[in-house]
């Protein structure tokens, strides 16, 4: 056999099922598709056609003409040639108008779309739409990542809208996620037009939703969604609710409850507390949440008086909890270790700090570990460290001490994917960073950063614009955005010409300086910054 005339056509089918089961479909079907009948034999079988991601092509990269080749192709060649075995589709939402135009789906179940802007989201979730007449009663689940920023309340009433439309039209969902950017705040309730008077999406039995308060919370736990069992929230505020729910039947078969609260509450004890000692069949728990102004700090014993011992079926409860501005009494201040011991005492693994501010002021941050969630809540100087391999989102933030180096090294260790990092504090350091190559620290104790991405450091004294700035003290290889005050930055760089700062500076894309200003920048600037 002359092997230099061997292709691949001529393996076995086996050792090419196997070799093809290795790849990424969508390479897979962009490249095999169309070249013999052999291999789109295999391009087409359902194991590669079923499941369908093309989250990773953007036809809004316009300058990039493989992906405008590839959208193209898969829209006007491949899509319509395995249509019918497509059950799950993963698209960037501004390629998905043409993906539905372009082959119907008849056993579609999943969707997600990553990156749905504002004005796509209206039109598409609206009852006249191809999507909503075709698929209504198609999807199962569902996946929908709004990621406009914004700030104007027009576009909430649209986000609002969509949320209703999605409840009201979509008959079959049984998971859906309807999720934002946690920087996004709202300043309106958000499912406000759902009428308590109707059942909508009453096949909803998984539901992951961000929100605006509590009231909206409340709302989906009304009896409205008869078949949840599972609620992920995310809301900005937890206040005192009017509100009151009279059927009970979500509340009771409710087994997984996630509320995640991004401002600090002082209605902790009359709100949330009386909603969850009614979770009867809860499983599973997770709280992520600030209460400010009480006069004790929130421990083991206060949380399984009022609410655990509710739920006799929990196996599960993972929390981040945050006692901020407690009036504590002066002769009887309880120590992290009190604290701690009162959860351990009751089977949960914990770790504990604790503030003192005055005698009488004090902040007590409490979490369960291993900890699992992205973010936590604010860690000040008196963190213990640990190692928290799931938070990508942190600030540090301290009105009492300023953050030395063995602060900055234990967050580095403590955290180790971390992907973005806001410093808050405004107290002078005590040790000064290093400013010059000649006064240098060994390359050993320099701290690094390695997947840092974006960098907030707006609130501070220059003294940790300057330990993060400088390849001296820091080391950050993935950083590409910065919001920081202009002056810092100004006075670090020296005025964008210093060779200690150009390293942590050269790949970012994106600088917002304070008050949003708009300045002509000098050629200095540019060169600097040659990716802006």
């Amino acid at each position: 056999m002359d092997i230099s005339n061997v292709s691949i056509l001529d393996l076995p089918d086996e050792i090419l099922l196997t070799i093809f089961k290795k790849l990424n479909n969508i390479d897979l079907l962009y490249s095999l598709m169309g070249i013999s009948q052999k291999l789109d034999r295999f391009a087409c079988d359902f194991y590669f056609t079923k499941d369908v991601d093309l989250t990773t092509v953007s036809s809004n990269d316009t300058s990039n003409s493989r992906l405008d080749v590839m959208v193209d192709r898969f829209c006007t060649y491949i899509l319509p040639r395995i249509h019918n075995n497509v059950a799950c589709l993963s698209v960037q939402a501004s390629l998905f108008q043409r993906i539905l135009h372009s082959s119907n789906y008849p056993n579609l179940r999943k969707l997600t779309l990553i990156n749905l802007d504002i004005d796509t989201a209206s039109h598409m979730f609206n009852k006249k739409s191809l999507f909503i007449r075709s698929y209504k009663h198609q999807i199962s689940h569902l996946v929908v990542k709004i990621c406009d920023g914004f700030r104007c309340r027009p576009i909430e009433i649209i986000i609002a809208q969509t949320y209703v439309a999605i409840f009201t039209w979509l008959s079959n969902i049984q998971y859906l996620n309807l999720d934002g950017i946690d920087g996004n705040r709202y300043s309106r309730r958000l499912l406000r037009g759902l009428s308590s008077m109707i059942c909508y999406s009453s096949s909803v039995a998984h539901l992951r939703i961000r929100i605006h308060n509590f009231d909206d919370c409340l709302c989906l736990l009304d009896g409205r969604l008869s078949r949840l069992h599972t609620l992920i929230v995310k809301l900005d505020f937890v206040r005192h609710s009017r509100i009151i729910i009279n059927n009970e039947s979500t509340l009771r078969k409710l087994k997984c409850f996630s509320p995640y609260v991004n401002r600090p509450t002082v209605s902790f004890d009359n709100a949330l507390v009386p909603v969850l000692c009614r979770m009867l069949n809860m499983e599973k728990l997770t709280l992520s949440f600030r209460v400010r102004r009480r006069n004790s700090f929130i421990d083991g014993i206060y949380l399984t008086d009022q609410a655990i011992n509710y739920m006799s079926h929990l196996h599960t409860f993972i929390f981040d909890i945050a006692n901020d501005n407690t009036i504590i009494n002066a002769h009887s201040k309880p120590s992290s270790d009190d604290i701690r011991r009162t959860f351990i005492e009751r089977g949960h693994h914990v770790d504990c700090y604790i503030d003192y501010h005055t005698d009488k002021i004090g902040r007590c941050h409490v979490y369960s570990l291993p900890f699992t969630m992205e973010r936590i809540h604010y860690i000040t100087s008196r963190f213990p460290s640990g190692m928290f391999m799931n938070v990508r989102v942190l600030r540090v933030c301290d009105i009492d001490r300023s953050f030395e180096n063995t602060f900055f090294a234990k967050i580095s260790c403590s955290f180790p994917l971390l992907s973005e990092l806001t410093v808050s504090n405004t107290t002078e350091r005590l040790e000064k960073p290093s400013h010059q190559w000649g006064k240098s620290k060994e390359a050993s104790s320099i701290i690094e950063y390695s997947c840092l991405v974006k960098l907030i450091v707006l609130d501070v004294h220059i003294d940790y614009v300057e330990q993060f700035l400088s390849s001296l003290n820091t080391r950050l290889p993935c950083l590409n955005k910065l919001h920081i005050r202009y002056e810092h930055l100004a006075t670090v760089t020296e005025n964008f010409t210093r060779d200690a700062t150009r390293i942590n500076c050269e790949k970012l894309k994106c600088i917002i300086f304070e008050y949003d200003l708009h300045l002509v920048q000098s050629r200095d600037f540019y060169l600097y910054f040659p990716f802006l």
